[in-house]
């Protein structure tokens, strides 16, 4: 007759990858969406693959970054400065190869003169430097939480300001960030892989954004 094996009857849970960052428990995105509706299961997916050796370069176009973030250390490329309007660049010139971030506040008093008309009076919003947090913040370095690909480099692309982002910077962001040339800027020498753009208007997109994503 078959014998049985003699082992133990162990019980067995699906495979994860728990990161030890200290802030990961909070980022509930990235767990379980049995546990949070639309959180995406990284724990599971980091199964498969971390991207920490697939090395691939994202490009934020955004705010800029905040280069001394201690979680964004070794994950941030050089990148470029697309704000144009010296006026709402915040770093007193305009474009330039800074794309760090200096802030984009408004104070009352600034939205209640002509230039800032239309303006809201609000903090820094530092989103750039959050967006790059959530695709490449470091994994296991014992600093705040963790982005979703571990082997992510980040192109920053600083194409807002104070109220927001004109469309003409915008679109050169974009198009500089694929690779494509941009009038007055270097080659950039990392095109990215992955663009994100938080930005949007209220209609369809009108023939220059549909000519920049063609290209």
């Amino acid at each position: 007759p078959d014998v049985a094996d003699v082992v133990p009857n162990e019980r067995l849970h699906r495979a994860a990858v728990q990161p030890t960052d200290p802030l990961f428990a909070q980022q509930w995105h990235l767990q379980s969406p049995a546990a949070y509706a639309g959180a995406i299961n990284a724990t599971a997916g980091w199964v498969r693959s971390t991207g920490a050796t697939v090395p691939v370069t994202v490009a934020v176009v955004d705010t800029g970054v905040r280069f001394d973030h201690p979680d964004l250390s070794g994950k941030v490329l050089a990148g470029y400065d697309f704000v144009s309007e010296v006026d709402y660049a915040n770093d007193g010139n305009g474009r330039d190869a800074d794309a760090s971030d200096p802030g984009d506040w408004v104070t009352a008093a600034e939205a209640s003169t002509a230039v800032f008309q239309g303006c809201d009076a609000e903090d820094s919003s530092w989103h750039g430097t959050a967006i790059a947090g959530v695709i490449a913040a470091g994994a296991n370095n014992a600093q705040g939480g963790v982005g979703v690909q571990w082997g992510a480099q980040v192109l920053p692309i600083r194409e807002a300001g104070k109220c927001g982002a004109v469309l003409s910077d915008l679109l050169d962001g974009v198009r500089w960030a694929a690779g494509l040339p941009v009038a007055g800027a270097p080659v950039n020498t990392h095109p990215a892989k992955v663009i994100n753009l938080s930005y949007g208007g209220d209609g369809a997109c009108n023939t220059a954004y549909q000519s920049a994503i063609d290209d």
